[in-house]
């Protein structure tokens, strides 16, 4: 995807496929909170599903640091995390592709759960996509740092600024104790991006060493081979000075012939 200054958010619709991974995504969330509201008991849902890292260790609820990210408190909850998958998703996922967007989305939501445990372990449950969105927040100005995000469809803010102010919020309100919204999983799912980030990025700098790394050694090669190529030529004509070009041998005129053939000037 080229960079742009003000990204569209606005998808092609002719032609466009919606079998994609932010579309199946936000399916998911959808389903699940309708089984959810129409079950006998939605709060033991939450309690059951929702992550609670006491139980996690305790209970070995180890299915809670993936599930919890697929359950909504009600409809806005919902609604906005799902809007903001579609907005910053369609985007990440047009730049990686399906695979690496879902393990993307995955990772920030594990991250967001570790931080819960971390900072909130005998808290109530923790439920909703907003670690996984917050990652793609931090995705997002990681690729386009200069693109501007329209805050309430009004006011434009570079990409890069806003995920900074978002992190330093979540930090502050976190540490002041705020209750019910999950700031350490907000702040979770952006450090599970860093580390994404830090590893893509390491991974290109060795990529990078190894190619520069064989490029040198072939040049080095080819250094090397010229070098004993000319050699070999200036023996020859040293050979051709002295007793002539009919006693050359068999092998030596063929390099020399070689040699000619492959340093041929071009016609004009």
């Amino acid at each position: 995807m080229r960079r742009t200054t003000y990204y569209d958010f606005r998808p092609s619709w002719r032609g466009a496929s919606w079998n994609t991974a932010v579309n199946w995504i936000i399916s998911l969330n959808v389903v699940i909170h309708i089984v959810k509201h129409f079950s006998a008991s939605p709060l033991a849902v939450d309690q059951l599903f929702g992550l609670s890292p006491r139980l996690v260790v305790t209970k070995f609820f180890f299915w809670q640091p993936l599930t919890y990210m697929f359950l909504h408190f009600d409809f806005f909850h919902l609604f906005f995390n799902m809007l903001m998958t579609w907005f910053l998703g369609n985007a990440m996922e047009s730049v990686w592709g399906s695979k690496k967007f879902i393990k993307y989305y995955i990772a920030c939501g594990l991250g967001g759960a570790a931080f819960s445990a971390i900072f909130t372990f005998n808290g109530p449950p923790v439920i909703g996509a907003s670690a996984a969105v917050f990652g793609l927040y931090l995705a997002y100005a990681m690729v386009f740092p200069d693109s501007y995000v329209f805050i309430y469809f009004l006011f434009p803010v570079k990409a890069k600024y806003l995920v900074t102010f978002l992190a330093v919020l979540q930090l502050v309100l976190g540490i002041a104790g705020s209750a019910g919204i999950a700031y350490f999983a907000h702040l979770g799912g952006m450090a599970a991006g860093l580390l994404f980030f830090r590893r893509e990025i390491k991974s290109r700098r060795v990529w990078t060493r190894m190619v520069r790394w064989r490029a040198d050694r072939t040049r080095e090669r080819e250094d090397m081979w010229n070098e004993q190529e000319r050699g070999k030529i200036d023996s020859i004509l040293d050979k051709i000075a002295s007793k002539g070009f009919e006693n050359l041998s068999t092998t030596e005129k063929r390099i020399l012939e070689n040699y000619s053939r492959k340093h041929k000037e071009p016609p004009e």
